[in-house]
């Protein structure tokens, strides 16, 4: 009987699959697919690295759901290492029925250099549609650049600059390489459009254009993995999704079911539900207060009201959380009477009174119904404005 299990990396039609022994921690290839991680193109990704100030999961879970709302209806994960957390957004991407996890395209690749133990290498994936580069430092990512232009582009070039049909062009380039001129100016436009001078660098090579004729003389540091194809390795890095541990959010299929989306949205709006219709645009303000009222923490406040003692604040998310609900009310009732593009400086909740200060210009401040107004050496107007 052979212990460990299988997991199968997909791209597209492409697939890899390794049986992993987690008492040895060793694994092999096989031919048997096993959990299927999918890949999502990197054209599709958005990676963020930002520093951690809440370092509780649930919590900061809930505060990325504000975060990712600017972006629409996207699917998103996140990983907390540390002091810094990796989200990750995706869009126009539908999960298989069939997933186990998903991997985003960078993760997979930057897998790579795990297998080959180079912590800081870069890699080059040049496939049919997309050129993706990866520069990494102690095996994570330090940044990224996403061409789409790669084989494709190639196939066209030749097609219209010496008049052959695709088919033909695409058989051209695999015959010659870079010993054509088209070929190689195609190749080098690409390479010069990723802003990376790769003539110093270990890179790793990736994607079927990689095993173009001649490659090497654009980068001759170039790094290839014996385990299989080129083709493959988007596939073989994402296998390894859960035998290399790194900062890739898991995407695992438990994590994102309907039901517990449904349940998560439900927990972080119930208590914003209301403010929520006032909060559609992306100014300042609302984006803070729909933060502060979730998370009601200090340091969130802090920092986005830094002008505010920090003893005022505590004050302040003490007064919401004993009176969320009229709170919010009275917000509401205050945005309704402030035009879009004011300021806000400060808000102050106490004794059931909601009193906001900013600044508005000339234009502006005729439209507010302020109890109190002055103008300012720099021509603006504070302003002053209460409810109960």
């Amino acid at each position: 009987m052979i212990l460990g299990v299988t997991y199968t990396g997909v791209e597209g039609e492409k697939h890899f699959s390794v049986l992993y022994n987690p008492i040895k921690k060793e694994w092999k290839p096989v031919k048997k697919k096993g959990k299927k991680i999918y890949v999502i193109p990197s054209h599709l990704v958005l990676l963020k690295k930002e520093k951690a100030e809440i370092k509780n999961e649930k919590e900061l879970r809930e505060y990325l759901s504000y975060e990712v709302e600017q972006f629409g209806d996207v699917l998103w994960d996140f990983k907390l290492v540390g002091d810094f957390y990796y989200l990750v957004l995706v869009r126009d991407f539908s999960p298989p029925g069939d997933y186990f996890a998903l991997d985003p395209e960078l993760f997979s690749l930057a897998r790579l250099a795990r297998v080959l133990g180079r912590k800081d290498v870069s890699v080059l994936d040049m496939g049919r549609r997309k050129t993706t580069y990866l520069k990494l430092k102690d095996y994570e990512i330090e940044r990224y650049r996403v061409l789409m232009r790669a084989g494709d582009y190639v196939d066209e070039l030749l097609s219209r600059e010496l008049g052959l049909p695709k088919s033909e062009a695409r058989k051209l380039k695999e015959r010659e390489g870079l010993k054509n001129p088209v070929v190689r100016k195609a190749v080098e436009e690409i390479l010069r459009d990723l802003h990376v001078d790769l003539k110093n660098e270990e890179v790793i090579l990736s994607g079927g254009l990689s095993k173009l004729k001649g490659l090497e003389e654009l980068i001759p540091k170039a790094l290839r993995l014996n385990c299989c194809e080129p083709e493959l390795y988007p596939a073989f890095g994402a296998s390894l999704k859960f035998i290399y541990r790194d900062n890739s959010p898991s995407f695992r299929k438990e994590a994102l079911s309907p039901k517990e989306r449904k349940a998560l949205l439900g927990s972080v709006l119930a208590s914003t539900l209301s403010l929520s219709v006032f909060l559609v645009s992306e100014d300042y303000l609302k984006k803070s207060v729909a933060k502060a009222v979730a998370l009601k923490k200090k340091e969130l406040f802090s920092r986005k009201f830094p002008d505010i003692p920090p003893v005022m604040v505590e004050e302040q998310l003490k007064g919401m959380k004993r009176k969320e609900s009229e709170f919010l009310s009275l917000l509401q009732k205050a945005l309704r009477g402030l035009p879009r593009g004011v300021k806000l400086y400060r808000i102050e909740f106490k004794g059931g009174r909601l009193k906001l200060v900013g600044e508005a210009s000339e234009e502006l401040i005729g439209r507010i119904k302020a109890e109190r107004i002055k103008k300012t050496p720099q021509g603006t107007y504070e302003f002053e404005v209460s409810v109960r």
